[in-house]
């Protein structure tokens, strides 16, 4: 609330998260072709059971990549869902603010 006795509500920060959420994506997908790239690279050069029980490890590090990407969706998603409840409120409390400055005059 300011000095005038206006109620209202501050976006900037999902604002701002929800900016970052292209990079977050753009960073993982990074991460995850380098990741597929040096695994690639690696059963090209790397033969035997060390190999095969490491190369086994790692497609689970894979799909815990995956379900991490997955998390990140669901907290995107949910980050613009709270947004959306944030800005009706606001249209709400825009209401209020006219109708307490007109009872006011």
């Amino acid at each position: 609330m300011d000095d005038r006795g206006f109620v209202y509500l501050d976006t900037k920060a999902f604002d701002e998260a929800i900016d970052m959420k292209n990079t977050l994506v753009s960073k993982y997908a990074n991460i995850t072709d380098e990741y597929d790239a040096i695994i690639e690279r690696l059963k090209k050069n790397w033969k035997g059971q060390g190999a095969e029980a490491f190369f086994d490890d790692t497609r689970l590090v894979r799909t815990n990549l995956a379900q991490l990407f997955d998390v990140l969706k669901i907290m995107c998603d949910t980050l613009q869902d709270c947004k959306t409840v944030f800005m009706e409120n606001d249209a709400a409390l825009g209401e209020y603010n006219l109708e307490a400055a007109i009872s006011e005059e």
